[in-house]
């Protein structure tokens, strides 16, 4: 399977956005028949709002662990994963966000987590918004009115 990574550092404020883009490493797999899947760390939030007030505050230099603790004011809306994945299908790119490198800003349906090597699966699937530093292997851009 081919691993996309992306080495991420705390450097200066493009770092910080290149941690914005949610995505230490996607792995293409498929969890389920004929549904295309994605193993992915990162940025996760509820809405497309909360994940643009998340990248809000990493573009200010914020590490999207504390970002997404920020966004959390009234509820748990925003979560960063890097200890285990979470397996996302039918991610749609519904948007580009401008920075010194491409951003891609997705939504998908979160279906399972991958948790010590094993796959526990969410039922229902979750609706989760995420950012990615390069676009994501065989997906098209949504067009929204």
């Amino acid at each position: 399977m081919p691993r996309i990574e992306i080495i991420l550092s705390f450097c200066n404020r493009s770092a910080a956005l290149m941690l914005a883009a949610a995505l230490v490493s996607a792995l293409p797999g498929s969890i389920a028949a004929g549904e295309q899947s994605y193993q992915l760390r990162g940025l996760f939030c509820n809405t497309e709002e909360q994940i643009d007030e998340a990248f809000g505050h990493m573009s200010r230099n914020v590490a999207p662990r504390v970002a997404a603790e920020l966004a959390n004011d009234e509820e748990i809306a925003c979560t960063y994963v890097d200890l285990l994945h979470y397996i996302v299908e039918r991610p749609q790119a519904i948007g580009q966000i401008p920075a010194d490198f491409p951003l891609v800003k997705y939504e998908g349906a979160l279906v399972g987590v991958i948790v010590g090597g094993r796959v526990r699966p969410v039922s229902p699937p979750a609706q989760v918004f995420f950012i990615t530093h390069d676009r994501l292997p065989n997906t098209v851009m949504e067009r929204r009115a």
